[in-house]
């Protein structure tokens, strides 16, 4: 007899969609469609996620069985083994490596592959504290544009992106919400429909600019620019909320006098945009009412990313946009969730025997080929991500995973890049086959995962693959004991107001998900902010003022400067092996009709894109949708995949150097583009 299970989507997106699984009576998955009883997914799956069933759980490539390496690393030649055998040497190799240079020299890196607390926050993070391994610095996405956020507000949450469709002008800043949360745009559409106006920042004509009534293109990395220019007109034109600012601020003199410098003819200079363009966006900005500037985290991606959010998380209480429903800024809504959950019962980080060393995983290959490091790394254990594509400074950390001496474990649905260079390949069970709670960052409700089929040969959890390498190590601790559904109890079991009679039956009860207590209608910081005052702290804004100087090429060989913009059809690396995926890759690369002609180039000419770091080999597309002196590439393509040897990945470009918070400037990256002949 067929059934329905209820589930959610796993990957890194703030839409969290909520989905039912149809499995017939064989238990076979038939059919994955969106919730229609859940409000932002309304019974809609993207097209990311429409063809999950042939492209993970039952594709032709699917990993079912464990693999040890057999040729040289990268070459991707393995041969089958019996999962018992496998995890029985890893933990050996392991158990050696602690023994003989400490348990420092063991690496874990994972990432969002999948954003369940369970199978990525949970066991494993347990299992490596007590095996007292080097620590993580997860920065890569998101700290960056949090950091400069939560300098203003004391927070990264603010108003709830689903209530956009209660603005009357929305700005779109340095995001693309038609691609990366599709669910959220027609809460956008719901708004211009009511008669709001929509302007997208964004120096890409995105597929959102293209929809929007008014796209404003500043050159990349200019926005901190921007942002203070817009409060120097605010500031000149007596547009700003005097109440809001004396009841709800502070710093507010500092910010005056940073921002004197930046006049609308200084601001144009900057940006490139015109000096009554950059008036006339204050001017709707402040009249909007209720005003809503959204954020998302591509923008932090320059070396002093945190400073551009900074500046712009000060205009809404400029102009007391936080008044209203629907008014203010919109970020992050993570901080709700991960506040409440009891985060340090799952993770339990007291396990580890002292205190650990941190390597930041942007500057993975620095670590794994640095001879000076003590103790170097000897095990790199992978799960949830795909560091050989992801990652900056791409060839460094490829020449890292072709060191002999490196034991290299990945967890995963495919082989992967990464994988290509493991010595163990450990076959990962879909989110239709484990349990997890999933959270939000891009709404407030939380939604449980319920195993839908069984998994396919030997695929195993993370939870599950935790549980047998810490008995088989001899870790005697009860918590290795805890099942799944021990897990989502101890996630829950936190007096925090937002998770008031939420239960993993509860949340079964309610098809699924449910929303965290939060008061309806939301209004933050209409009683103050987050912050050790209860003011919003402009003088964070003001110290932007420093850094509002985009990054400039450094060698007149590498004039452009390379953008990296999210596929449509894939997930950062997810599905970039896909059929559907393949297609937003190209590989093709974005540039102006100005530097074609200046280079000789067409459209669908093949070019060669390199600089200091390496080449690439891309097909020309001439388009004004990048500005002259930009170009830019599909991120998260993969060098090798079913039929694909070009090697086309911006990140062989990027280098490894940190914004304020430590996560990447991938696009403070210049480049040179030439026709191939």
């Amino acid at each position: 007899m067929s059934r329905t299970v209820t589930g959610a989507c796993p990957h890194d997106c703030p839409d969290r969609c909520s989905w039912l699984v149809r499995v017939d009576d064989s238990g076979r998955a038939v059919a994955l469609q969106g919730n229609p009883a859940h409000p932002l997914t309304a019974g809609r799956l993207c097209g990311k996620v429409a063809g999950y069933l042939e492209d993970r759980v039952y594709s032709s490539q699917r990993l079912t069985r464990a693999l040890r390496r057999t040729g040289d690393k990268g070459d991707g030649r393995f041969a089958e083994i019996d999962l018992d055998e496998a995890l029985e040497e890893v933990a050996a190799r392991l158990a050696g490596i602690v023994l003989d240079v400490g348990p420092a020299a063991v690496v874990p890196f994972s990432y969002e592959g999948t954003q369940g607390l369970l199978q990525s926050k949970s066991m494993s993070e347990r299992f490596f504290a007590r095996l007292g391994a080097t620590e993580l610095v997860k920065a890569i996405c998101g700290p960056t544009g949090g950091l400069g956020v939560a300098a203003v507000n004391g927070t990264t949450t603010g108003v709830l992106p689903e209530d956009a469709e209660h603005a009357r002008l929305i700005i779109v800043w340095g995001a693309n919400p038609v691609v990366t949360t599709q669910h959220l745009w027609p809460a956008m559409l719901r708004a211009r429909q009511a008669g709001a106006r929509l302007i997208v920042i964004d120096p890409v004509a995105t597929r959102t600019a293209r929809a929007a009534d008014w796209h404003i293109a500043p050159r990349p990395g200019t926005d901190t620019a921007l942002a203070l220019g817009l409060a120097h007109v605010i500031f000149e034109h007596e547009l700003t909320d005097e109440r809001w600012i004396a009841t709800h601020t502070s710093g507010v003199a500092e910010l005056r006098a940073a921002v004197a410098e930046f006049t609308p003819a200084r601001t144009a200079e900057i940006t490139g945009l015109r000096a009554q363009d950059i008036v006339r966006l204050a001017h709707e900005y402040a009249i909007g009412s209720p005003s809503l500037i959204r954020l998302l985290v591509g923008m932090e991606h320059h070396t002093h990313g945190a400073a551009a959010y900074a500046a712009i998380a000060c205009l809404p209480s400029l102009t007391g946009a936080w008044r209203k429903h629907g008014g203010g800024l919109a970020y992050h809504t993570s901080p709700h969730f991960m506040d409440a959950f009891n985060m340090v019962g799952l993770k339990m980080p007291h396990l580890a025997p002292g205190p650990r060393r941190r390597i930041n995983m942007v500057q993975l290959g620095r670590a794994l080929t640095d001879p000076e490091l003590d103790p170097p790394v000897r095990a790199l254990f992978v799960h949830g991500s795909n560091p050989a594509v992801i990652l900056p400074r791409q060839r460094l950390v490829r020449a890292g995973l072709r060191r002999d001496d490196l034991f290299t474990v990945v967890h995963e649905h495919v082989l992967t890049d990464t994988a290509r260079y493991a010595d163990i390949v450990l076959p990962a069970t879909s989110q239709l086959e484990h349990l997890d709670l999933m959270k939000s960052w891009g709404h407030v409700d939380l939604t449980l995962n319920l195993p839908a089929v069984a998994p396919p040969g030997d695929a195993i959890s993370v939870t599950d693959l935790f549980r047998d390498l810490a008995r088989r190590m001899g870790f005697v601790n009860p918590c290795f004991r805890d099942t799944d559904e021990d897990l989502i109890a101890t996630a829950l079991d936190s007096p925090h107001p937002h998770l008031t009679g939420i239960t993993a039956a509860s949340l079964a009860e309610h098809g699924g998900w449910q929303r965290l207590n939060l008061p309806q209608p939301y209004v933050p910081f209409v009683d103050g902010f987050p912050t050790s005052d209860r003011r919003a702290h402009l003088d964070a804004g003001a110290r932007a003022a420093s850094t509002a100087l985009p990054a400039q090429p450094t060698d007149a060989r590498w004039p452009l400067q390379l953008l990296s913009v999210k596929g449509l059809r894939s997930m950062n690396s997810t599905y970039a092996d896909t059929e559907r995926g393949r297609r937003d890759g190209g590989p093709w690369l974005d540039l102006h009709p100005d530097d074609a002609d200046e280079r000789g180039i067409a459209d669908g000419d093949p070019v060669h894109v390199h600089n200091q770091q390496d080449s690439l080999s891309f097909y020309a597309r001439v388009s004004t949708c990048v500005l002259p002196g930009v170009v830019a590439a599909v991120f998260g393509a993969w060098t090798v995949s079913p039929g694909r040897n070009d090697g086309a990945t911006v990140n062989l470009l990027t280098d490894d150097s940190l914004t304020e918070a430590g996560g990447s400037s991938y696009h403070d990256t210049f480049v040179q583009v030439t026709r191939q002949v």
